[in-house]
């Protein structure tokens, strides 16, 4: 909760206060106060309880504080720091230094250009792709979808339509990275990964590299990019040839919240010349308050679903008309979309215990030459699923680079996720509910 309140946009922080109900924020807030008062009374009124208690946090504390930072400090995401002290000093102390780093730190690291490659990128040859389209979504559970066997709403028709025309296929079995979007989508355009976490800011990332083969790069969202829930893939976003946010380069574009705004913008940059074009469109899809996330016309077509599935309908609606811009502009091109992470819904993401539903995301191509959908097959785990770190690996293939096979080898044998604790576990022994202390 201090994550989604904090870390986000004055939008999304509203919306996620309104899920919960104003008797608990209440009451968590004079909990707070009680907790305050009464450390003063005691500090006040009674010197050796406040002597005594003295001595016994600093040490502790501070042996947290000099961990938590050397645990953090080659990371470059500093703000971490508070979220590792968090975890040796829960409760109310923790609490306060972690929820202050979210709102002071902006983390503006700037999007300098970087000079080394990875090095498990060995050759390039032109462009595979002409125009290669990746859509990020929002909080999207793929258990909700009707292209995945959802049965109750028909959530994504326009989809649908293509999966049954054969021009998009699904893939089953998928699932994000992290359960957070400012760890999930650097995963996707760097090589940051749950094991590699210092690469976001040291070495060339998905947007460099197709520039680096001639790609002219578009970074097209309804998300901000500032702040320190938003600033790794702001940073990110900033090595394009053109970027629009909320925050950012809007003053002529009108971008905001709502996910239709980018329409206009994307038709337009869908003209540019160029032969080579490489986009990143990022949508705001179904983030908690659901019900900002739908339109009458989602309503009207699914009256009797509940807010989550009528903001799906919603996303479905903007894919659609992505696409058919895309046919019209572009002709020669592919288009991956993937959601950052999911969503537990009416509770959201981000959660230590949530398990496996902030996990499952929908993952779908649009290729007419079905290479990439094979590809995505043969890239399965060896436990079986589709983890998002591949999908850098297809995007790399579209722009023309060769990858050694033994990297890809190694993230198929390793499942590892990064979860809201900041650390990394096997997919498979995620913490969940039974875990809990």
């Amino acid at each position: 909760m201090l994550q989604a309140i904090a870390g986000t946009n004055s939008h999304e922080a509203l919306s996620t206060l309104e899920s919960f109900s104003i008797p608990v924020v209440m009451l968590l807030v004079a909990s707070f106060a009680a907790q305050c008062y009464l450390s003063w009374k005691f500090s006040r009124f009674r010197l050796y309880v406040f002597i005594f208690t003295g001595l016994t946090l600093v040490y502790p504390y501070g042996r947290a504080i000099v961990k938590a930072y050397h645990v953090q400090k080659e990371r470059h995401v500093y703000t971490e720091s508070a979220s590792s002290f968090r975890a040796y000093a829960p409760g109310t102390i923790g609490n306060t230094v972690y929820l202050l780093s979210l709102i002071m730190n902006d983390e503006n690291t700037e999007a300098v250009p970087h000079q080394n490659t990875d090095s498990m990128i060995t050759d390039k040859v032109p462009g595979r792709v002409k125009n290669i389209i990746v859509v990020v979504g929002e909080s999207d559970l793929a258990d909700r979808h009707t292209i995945y066997g959802y049965k109750a709403q028909n959530t994504t028709p326009n989809i649908q339509r293509l999966v049954d025309g054969d021009r998009i296929c699904v893939i089953q079995n998928a699932h994000s990275s992290a359960n957070m979007t400012r760890y999930a989508v650097p995963m996707l355009f760097s090589f940051y990964d749950p094991d590699h976490r210092d690469k976001l800011y040291s070495e060339k990332n998905i947007i460099e590299l197709a520039k680096d083969n001639k790609y002219k790069t578009f970074w097209i969202s309804s998300q901000d990019g500032f702040g320190q829930y938003s600033r790794s893939f702001g940073y990110l976003s900033e090595f394009s040839d053109y970027v629009t946010r909320q925050d950012y380069n809007n003053k002529e574009n009108h971008v905001d919240w709502h996910d239709e705004s980018l329409l206009p913008v994307i038709k337009e940059k869908f003209a540019d010349p160029d032969e080579y074009k490489f986009f990143v469109i990022h949508i705001i899809g179904s983030h908690i308050f659901y019900s900002d996330d739908r339109t009458q016309e989602d309503i009207d077509a699914l009256p009797t679903a509940d807010t989550y599935d009528q903001s799906i309908h919603r996303t479905d609606r903007i894919l659609n008309q992505i696409i058919n811009m895309a046919d019209a502009e572009l002709k020669d091109y592919a288009l991956l979309y993937t959601s950052d992470h999911a969503e537990i819904i009416n509770v959201g993401h981000g959660l230590q215990y949530g398990g496996y539903a902030q996990y499952r995301v929908p993952v779908f191509m649009l290729d007419k030459s079905k290479k990439y959908c094979q590809m995505a097959e043969e890239m399965r785990n060896n436990d079986g699923y589709y983890t998002e770190v591949m999908n850098k690996f297809i995007l790399l293939d579209m722009m023309g680079y060769t990858v050694n096979p033994d990297s890809i080898s190694d993230v198929r044998i390793h499942d590892h996720v990064l979860h809201s604790d900041s650390m990394t576990y096997d997919y498979k022994n995620l913490p969940t509910e039974k875990d809990r202390k």
